[in-house]
């Protein structure tokens, strides 16, 4: 399984997707229903940036990369994207799409579902790292020092689940605003933290533990930068 993930601006200014009723979000709907008949198309999620309410996250879990690809070169895939731009995204534009492997079925497993379909808070971590692409032993270096980092995020309450994963594409950053094409393309870990709510996520950054054991995290090689933003996801 791989996770497709789309970054867009949505064309509309003040959305709120926790409202039923919401023009923009029942477009959306429809849209990520279209996917889903999509041969290989397994779940798709959709959530807005709690910092950045103008910015859209979607996640659309495909059985493998080549399904999705397989898909985008289907008769009925053109007329789909053209409409899905053009009512959803500001500007028409393209937004950001990308494939992350994650380890097992990601969001799933993050938070429960309620009866309305929510599936809570959570934290999402994009961190850049230069050069790219990187060799697999930077990667494997990189990915020992963030084993040091669940463990002890796991000792606090409010903690629902932990999701990470390479992105396959390298991609030019940041990735939730306009990317600085001139600083090149960077490989970007995405990281997600599963949270009973944001203020637990908020609260657990105060404490010393966390303060004490950043480093893992802020301090390895390569890194170039991190965008750490909340969201609360939807599942079709």
């Amino acid at each position: 399984m791989i996770s497709e993930i789309a970054i867009f601006e949505a064309s509309e200014s003040n959305i709120d997707l926790s409202k039923s009723d919401s023009p923009f979000k029942v477009t959306l709907e429809q849209h990520l229903k279209t996917v889903l008949t999509f041969d290989g198309a397994q779940a798709a999620y959709y959530g807005q940036v709690i910092e950045k309410p103008h910015i859209v996250i979607v996640f659309v879990n495909w059985d493998n990369i080549d399904s999705h690809v397989k898909a985008t070169q289907s008769a009925k895939f053109p007329a789909h994207e053209s409409s899905f731009r053009s009512n959803l995204v500001k500007d028409n534009g393209p937004g950001t799409v990308f494939h992350v492997p994650f380890k097992e079925n990601m969001l799933d497993a993050l938070q429960p579902k309620t009866l309305s379909g929510t599936i809570g808070d959570t934290e999402i971590v994009f961190a850049h790292f230069q050069p790219s692409p990187l060799p697999q032993a930077a990667k494997d270096a990189i990915l020992e020092s963030f084993s040091h980092v669940e463990p002890f995020i796991e000792r606090h309450g409010g903690l629902t689940g932990y999701r990470s994963g390479w992105a396959v594409e390298s991609l030019s950053t940041p990735l939730l605003e306009k990317a600085d094409e001139g600083k090149g393309k960077c490989d970007v870990y995405v990281n997600l933290t599963g949270w009973d709510k944001v203020e637990t996520h908020v609260k657990f950054m105060e404490t010393q533990d966390f303060k004490d054991n950043q480093h893992w995290f802020m301090a390895v090689e390569g890194l170039r930068g991190a965008e750490i933003v909340h969201a609360r996801f939807y599942q079709v």
